[in-house]
């Protein structure tokens, strides 16, 4: 019957429809707007960084182009399979099939067959799609590299197939011969080219088989006829292939040794097995159902006998090893040190046998010993790193707008500054709704420069003699700074300022982005700028900024601590060409080397420096590495401005990076072990003392420099020894000529005077008495500083600072006292304090030579006044300047002469009065070119004299200087 109701009903309203066109819609927003921002910032990138840009594009998109078709491109245009559109195919036959219709039987993986059109398309679609996974920079730029017609070392690969089985001498020269030639495309070509081949055997061996197995299985047991036998050959296909594979891979394995081609011969052997087992089975399945008991046990009964054999030669070869290590181990031991010392460059390193001198010191020598080192003792670094950013927090004021990012050793004219950086940061107090207006328009930069303190006298020191460039818009965040979480942006033709101090940015920085792609780029820029172009300055942290044009380098680097591995930046710290200010940033290259025979996993590689302008972000690429890698780079970016000029007002402020200065070193500990024997008793390895800073940075005189120098220093002592005396000390050069040039002192093992560590060092302090009796003079605790270790003269010393906090939070103040511990003894530990680093070092001589020290007092406490040496040190210092001239000093019972002509007096009762007494002298045998002088006393007084003969007349010219 006709229901009128229903014919003058409104149609209800499909509420299902609506909720998937909703959805639809904000799936298609979402899209949008990633895509959009996406391609704006790709097209922002392109238009600020230009060719250097497109080059990383360049290799992201060859080497994914290159490895993307060896892992996914099928070659097999007969069969033409497809897993994806399989999987397809099946589950939309499953959907489309109704309960009122019978099952739609599904298709077999191997009936399955694309058009040749469509199989050719979706080759290429799979390339395009997949290729960013691929991607590998390293290997794109070798592709390009090789494609210009360089060598890489591809040639030298065919050697390693036979390293395996060759007879390893104990000569390293072998591993230089066979794998060092090779190193480079073991490096550049090899990882990702075996990791494209697994992955295409995971997908088209292991994957693939394993659809094949289930879909036949789904069919067959249908109909009831499931072909066991076919499915056991195609899993035999998978296991043998994925087990060839595998003892392929060996032959790149760093662990290659005594047993390796045993492994290799039984993987290829077990592999082709059972890949004949497959192809035999596959046969037989055409007239067989289930495989039989002969069939089960010939498979087990191979792996079986394979596994025994091979692992019996293994536990033999290993057992027999661990009795004569030496003549089955030692030749590859002498092979992996040949390869590492290869790789970290540890030929190179300059090892002195250094002969700690014992601490015997005449009290008369004392004087001139500190004169003869004033210019190193002068600038002995005593304030370290954290001391002196506490020292210098109070110079940003009450500002609550920056903060330091960073603080760094920055050497001028011979002088070593701390120097804080500052970075712009949002206030505390900021009110809520106005971070994004602050955080993008307003703190665009910091207005602070730098802030500097002189590292030997803790003295402050004016930036602005340094550094003309104050202005930072690109640097360092620091924890908590706005350049790396924000862009900074303004309107073009802007006549009003809304950045800090109301500063106009008039540099080169940043792209002009016009509407709309402003509006895409920031939306709250289509409503407040519709139609002005925007100034965009992106990437203000020069890490990152690094990281986007030069993604080849390592910008972080993890170094363990008590609580596991701790990221930290890479150390970057501020240059001056006078005009412009500069971040010198090391460009290190972390390169995979886990398939190179008898390799580490990774090797660094020091390719030279980058220069970022503080103000404008300009990056200047300066090369001076020389290895294959740096060779490559240099070769592909020299057209883009890279260099291999140094600017001259660079040479002095230029600095070995830190990071490489300590892998260098971990390297060093273990492989300055040349003889196999002896690597193998792990009798001589070093290590780093726990107590020790870290690589410090200083301005000494080693041995064997006429000059002082800044270097790179890293104590270094016996790996688990328990004395914790030190085994030598390393050393890097800084200056242009020497850069990177490191040298290990030695300390010979059985040395009867020992080199304490820092450990000792500050133990030794913590027990002297008149260290005990200052800290009693102090109120509050004093807070101890690095411990450095200095060559003075002959002496090694440590230099400790101790200083004053103004409040219990621990804000230094001030420096209260200097400590030099003897660091060379043979039993009997010395302690010199002073208000400097000569005072205490002489304290420190004084109390070595027998003498007693002056006794240091806190700032605003009379200083204990130091005794006078006796009569006779005071003669023997005078006696030893005519000695330093070659002068022989003679004793007559007496002398007299009928003329005598007193040249000079002088007066030597304190250390004080030395210098003056010394002068004196000097000018007297500058006066008397004589190669001998007589000596006699008169009261207080001790006299040297000279007898001339004028005119037949004995005269005595003599000085007379004041001793008690």
């Amino acid at each position: 019957m006709w229901d009128t109701y229903s014919e003058d009903r409104t149609p209800a309203t499909n509420v299902g429809r609506l909720i998937r066109i909703a959805i639809l819609a904000a799936m298609a927003i979402v899209i949008f707007t990633v895509v959009s921002n996406q391609s704006v910032n790709l097209l922002i990138n392109l238009a600020e960084f230009g060719d250097v840009f497109t080059k990383t594009i360049a290799y992201s998109i060859i080497s994914g182009v290159v490895l993307a078709a060896i892992a996914l491109v099928r070659v097999n245009f007969v069969s033409r399979h497809s897993i994806v559109w399989y999987g397809l195919h099946t589950i939309v036959n499953f959907v489309r099939r109704s309960d009122f219709e019978a099952a739609a039987k599904p298709m077999r993986y191997t009936d399955f067959k694309m058009g040749p059109v469509s199989f050719g398309l979706w080759q290429l679609t799979k390339v395009a799609l997949m290729a960013p996974l691929f991607a590998s920079l390293t290997f794109g730029m070798a592709v390009s590299y090789m494609a210009e017609g360089n060598d890489i070392g591809l040639g030298s690969l065919v050697t390693v197939f036979g390293l395996p089985f060759a007879e390893v001498p104990f000569d390293g020269a072998f591993a230089q011969e066979r794998v060092v030639p090779a190193i480079p495309a073991l490096t550049f070509v090899v990882p990702a080219l075996i990791g494209a081949v697994g992955v295409r055997l995971l997908l088209y061996v292991g994957i693939s088989g394993a659809v094949n197995i289930v879909s036949n299985y789904v069919l067959d047991a249908s109909e009831r006829k499931p072909k066991f036998l076919g499915y056991i050959a195609t899993v035999e296909f998978i296991v043998g292939a994925a087990i060839f594979w595998a003892g392929f891979t060996i032959f790149f394995s760093p662990a290659i040794d005594f047993n390796t081609k045993y492994l290799i011969g039984g993987s290829l052997a077990l592999g082709a097995a059972f890949l004949g087992f497959g192809a035999w089975d596959r046969r037989r399945a055409k007239v067989m159902i289930y495989p039989s008991r002969r069939h089960l046990y010939s498979r087990i009964l191979t792996v079986v006998a394979v596994i025994a054999i091979v692992g019996s030669i293994v536990v033999i070869n290993t057992s027999i090893a661990e009795a004569k290590k030496l003549e089955y181990r030692g030749p590859y031991i002498a092979q992996e040190i040949a390869v590492n010392r290869h790789i970290a460059e540890l030929g190179d390193i300059n090892v002195v046998n250094y002969n700690v001198a014992p601490p015997t010191i005449s009290a008369s020598a004392i004087q001139g010993i500190v004169n003869e080192n004033r210019e190193t003792l002068g600038s002995i670094r005593l304030w370290d790193q954290e001391a002196a950013t506490q020292k210098l927090k109070p110079e940003l004021g009450q500002r609550n707008d920056i903060l330091f990012a960073d603080t760094d050793i920055l050497r001028f004219g011979g002088t070593m500054y701390w120097t804080s950086t500052t970075t712009p940061k949002l206030p505390d107090t900021l009110a809520r709704g106005n971070e994004w207006f602050n955080q993008h328009l307003v703190y665009t930069h910091s207005n602070a420069g730098f802030k500097m303190l002189q590292a030997d006298t803790g003295n402050l020191a004016n930036s602005n003699n340094f550094f003309n460039q104050n202005r930072i818009y690109y640097g360092e965040s620091g924890d908590g700074g706005l350049f790396s979480s924000s862009w900074a942006a303004f309107p073009t033709g802007r006549t009003t300022s809304d950045e800090l101090e109301g500063v106009y940015y008039n540099g080169t920085g940043g792209v002009d982005v016009p509407p709309p792609l402003s509006w895409m780029f920031e939306p709250n820029f289509m409503l407040s700028y519709p139609d002005t172009p925007i100034h965009v300055m992106r990437y203000k942290d020069i890490h990152d900024r690094m990281g986007l044009i030069y993604p080849y380098f390592t910008y972080d680097f993890g170094f363990s601590n008590t609580g596991g591995v701790a990221l930290q930046k890479l150390e970057v710290f501020p240059v001056t060409d006078g005009t412009n200010t500069y971040w010198m940033m090391p460009l290190i290259a972390a390169l995979d080397t886990s398939h190179v025979p008898w390799g580490a996993p990774f090797m660094l590689k020091l390719v030279g420096y980058a220069l970022i302008d503080s103000y404008n972000g300009d990056m200047q690429i300066i090369v001076t590495g020389d290895d294959p890698f740096s060779e490559m780079f240099y070769s592909q970016y020299r057209d883009l401005g890279a260099t291999r000029e140094v600017p001259g007002w660079l040479e002095n402020q230029i600095r070995y990076p830190e990071e490489m200065f300590i892998w260098k070193i971990a390297k060093f500990n273990r492989y300055h072990v040349t003889d196999p024997k002896t690597f193998i008793e792990a009798r001589q390895f070093y290590n780093v003392p726990q107590e020790a800073p870290a690589p410090y940075y200083i301005i000494t005189k080693p041995q064997g420099f006429e000059e002082p120098a800044f270097v790179g220093f890293q104590s270094l002592e016996l790996d688990g020894s328990q004395t914790k005396n030190l085994v030598g000390y390393m050393i890097v050069e800084n200056d242009l000529q020497g850069l990177g040039n490191m040298s290990f002192y030695s300390v010979p093992l059985d040395s009867p005077t020992k080199l304490i560590g820092p450990s000792a060092a500050r133990e030794a302090l913590e027990k002297d008495e008149k260290y005990k009796n200052f800290k009693t003079l102090l109120q509050g605790t004093p807070k101890v500083g690095e411990n450095i270790l200095y060559k003075i003269g002959e002496q090694e010393v440590y230099f400790i600072p101790v200083y004053t906090a103004a409040t219990t939070g621990g804000v230094v103040s001030q420096l209260g006292t200097v400590a030099a511990v003897g660091a060379s003894v043979t039993g009997t530990f010395y302690v010199g304090l002073g208000d400097d680093s000569a005072e205490a070092f002489q304290n420190y001589l004084l109390q070595a030579a027998g003498r007693q020290p002056t006794q240091p007092t806190p700032d605003g406490q009379p200083d204990t006044p130091a005794p006078d040496l006796d009569v006779q040190d005071r003669i023997e210092a005078l006696e030893q300047i005519f000695a330093d001239a070659g002068i022989q000093v003679l004793r007559p019972t007496s002398i007299s002469a009928p003329i005598e002509f007193q040249e000079s007096q002088a007066s030597y009762i304190t250390e004080t009065d030395y210098a003056a007494a010394e002068q004196a002298v000097l000018q007297f045998i500058s006066d008397f070119q004589t190669d001998r002088v007589y000596e006699w006393k008169a009261d207080d007084r001790v006299n040297f004299g000279v007898l001339r003969a004028e005119g037949g007349i004995v005269e005595n010219h003599y000085i007379s200087i004041e001793v008690s």
